[in-house]
């Protein structure tokens, strides 16, 4: 299980969505199927995912830790 700091960044314009997890997996998928489902959260990353597809999205993560 990878625990840590991550990021969600648009290809098209270099906006990023900042974001930690005790697993950062997990906090993946659950972001990828709220977006497809156009269910997240955060408005402007779901308007940015439903203008420019998944295609044009990159999932990184920034820095690993542990999760005590």
């Amino acid at each position: 299980m990878n625990s840590g700091v991550y990021e969600i960044v648009n290809l098209v314009n270099g906006k990023r969505y900042i974001g930690s997890s005790v697993n950062i997996n997990h906090r993946f998928r659950q972001h990828t199927s709220l977006l497809k489902l156009n269910k997240h959260h955060t408005n402007h990353l779901q308007n940015a995912w439903n203008k420019y597809g998944l295609e044009n999205f990159s999932f990184q993560i920034i820095e690993q830790c542990d999760a005590s």
